[in-house]
């Protein structure tokens, strides 16, 4: 997983509106309403359908356990319904094995509730995660970041986005093959990842591109992250002896918080003033209403 998209990116439907010791609370006061039903109506009419209601609210917000619970007092709640209400001519297991049947009903519901919302979950995180190298794809970074730049908005404190370019990469996949190139661009992921802090958000946003924002962080702290990152790569990558040196662009706001296009764009064009350099550099500017400093 991604660091600083870890909090998003393992983004769980338990972590909606609802918590789920709410979710069961209320499931269980619609069990009770609909066994209330359930017993005023007597056996002649069955309300045994609508218990679902409680148990899939359980089983979606609290997960398995949480809807079994709800299942077995909802198939509780029958029973006493069936066993208190009008009497009809039946054998004296009826009622239990009644009510063994609709448990069982009731749990396969649950598990297969449950696996609808694995299945969700697991959509939803590789919707936002590059398969390559495990970092935040550019749809995650962008939402992401957007709500870091308006956290630091809020709270008044610098913010820098770092956009990284690997030099000559597709020399790389000429020489050594994709499947090569694919690991070496898993290692330089896993290099930025070390050389970060878990809140910062790491994203691949192009073939051999990525780009990463540096919350609550100055120029300078940015400078020490693009050396440490720099310094990681001094060294062959994938265990195929290959090595990969980046072009580094850093846009630093302090004082002003631009949108997320803005930020990539800015710290976009510092990387091909690095590129055109002569590579295996970087570029920073600050980007404030006072002034604009290149460093």
């Amino acid at each position: 997983m991604p660091k600083g998209a870890a909090g998003f990116v393992a983004i769980s439907v338990r972590d909606a509106m609802l918590k789920p010791s709410a979710a069961v609370v209320i499931a269980l006061v619609l069990v009770a309403a609909v066994g209330w039903v359930d017993f005023t109506t007597g056996r002649e009419f069955s309300v045994a359908v609508f218990y679902l209601l409680g148990i899939a609210l359980a089983t979606w917000y609290g997960g398995r356990w949480a809807g079994m619970v709800v299942a077995a007092a909802a198939a509780a709640s029958w029973l006493v319904a069936y066993l208190h209400g009008q009497p009809v001519e039946v054998g004296p297991l009826t009622p239990y094995w009644n009510a063994l049947g609709i448990l069982g009903f009731f749990l396969v519901s649950v598990t297969s509730l449950s696996k609808l919302q694995q299945a969700l979950r697991r959509e939803r995180s590789l919707s936002r995660e590059d398969p390559t190298t495990g970092v935040a794809n550019a749809r995650a970074f962008v939402e992401i970041a957007g709500r870091e730049i308006e956290r630091a908005r809020r709270s008044k404190r610098p913010v820098s986005l770092l956009f990284a370019d690997c030099d000559d990469f597709k020399a790389v996949n000429d020489r050594y093959g994709h499947v090569t190139g694919d690991a070496v661009l898993g290692a330089v992921a896993h290099c930025i990842q070390d050389a970060v802090r878990e809140i910062d958000v790491v994203a691949r946003v192009g073939g051999d591109e990525f780009a990463v924002l540096l919350s609550e962080t100055n120029a300078e702290g940015a400078r020490v992250v693009v050396e440490r990152l720099r310094a990681a790569l001094n060294r062959p990558l994938a265990g195929a002896g290959v090595s990969v040196t980046l072009s580094i662009g850093v846009a630093t706001f302090v004082g002003r918080w631009p949108s997320v296009e803005e930020a990539l764009r800015q710290a976009d064009g510092l990387m091909y003033a690095a590129k055109n350099s002569g590579k295996d550099t970087f570029r920073a500017k600050v980007v404030s209403p006072l002034a604009a400093q290149p460093a």
